[in-house]
């Protein structure tokens, strides 16, 4: 055995008295904070810290996602609020206008982000119900300035079909009449057509933002394009 020199003995008592120490110390916390679960109790106060701080983030993504969908005069002061499939509203930010900004997920094909107009929310809500027609009682508004993929542009109720992107875009939703007001019912990435034709769903789809395009002042010249199609 090796001898104990003078030098070895205090290197083990160091050694020694740090892990008492330590133990010391654990055991006066557990006693301050209310016995040996309050280490793990606080490791979970932690943790919730950590979750809270993640759902505000995810929230705010979520919000900032939302008030692109449409005007800022609009989203400005919506309410931003989350819809699942039987129509229910989980509110994320209470507004103080009529509008309600949707944040959806542009992963899921049928679930853009949107903003509605109480109008729009009646149609939207009917859709999701597959009523037979939709409810609201004069046109309702919605804006998908962000793009939208969706099934069908003949049937509101297809879930089956491939997805189909359209770009940005805003709606009218009343009940229009293709054929009787000379409308297009074919999809484009500008202009406008009568989506759901013959349908209680038919309205009118608008691709684009209502803000495109140069404003006019008193001083601009117009200049006007024409094209002449040969005989």
């Amino acid at each position: 055995m090796e001898p104990l020199t003078r030098r070895k003995f205090i290197s083990i008592a160091a050694v020694s008295g740090a892990g008492l120490t330590s133990l010391n110390v654990h055991d006066q916390l557990a006693r301050s904070e209310g016995g040996p679960g309050a280490i793990g109790q606080a490791n979970d106060g932690l943790a919730s810290v950590d979750g809270d701080h993640m759902t505000e983030e995810i929230n705010k993504e979520k919000i900032r996602r939302a008030m692109l969908a449409g005007p800022s005069s609009v989203t400005a002061e919506a309410t931003v609020a989350e819809i699942d499939h039987q129509g229910n509203l989980t509110v994320i930010r209470q507004g103080t206008n009529e509008w309600v900004c949707i944040p959806g997920d542009q992963n899921v094909v049928g679930r853009p982000d949107m903003a509605l107009d109480p109008m729009g929310m009646i149609w939207f809500k009917d859709v999701l119900a597959r009523k037979p027609k939709p409810t609201n009682t004069s046109p309702g508004l919605i804006y998908m300035l962000n793009g939208a993929t969706q099934r069908s542009f003949t049937d509101p109720f297809d879930t089956t079909s491939p997805p189909i992107p359209i770009g940005p875009h805003w709606m009218v939703l009343w009940p229009f009449d293709a054929k009787a007001a000379g409308l297009s019912t074919v999809m484009r990435d500008a202009g406008t057509m009568v989506m759901f034709a013959g349908t209680p769903y038919a309205h009118l789809h608008i691709c684009g933002s209502p803000w495109e395009g140069n404003e006019y002042h008193r001083s601009d010249r117009g200049v006007w394009t024409m094209r002449y199609e040969r005989r």
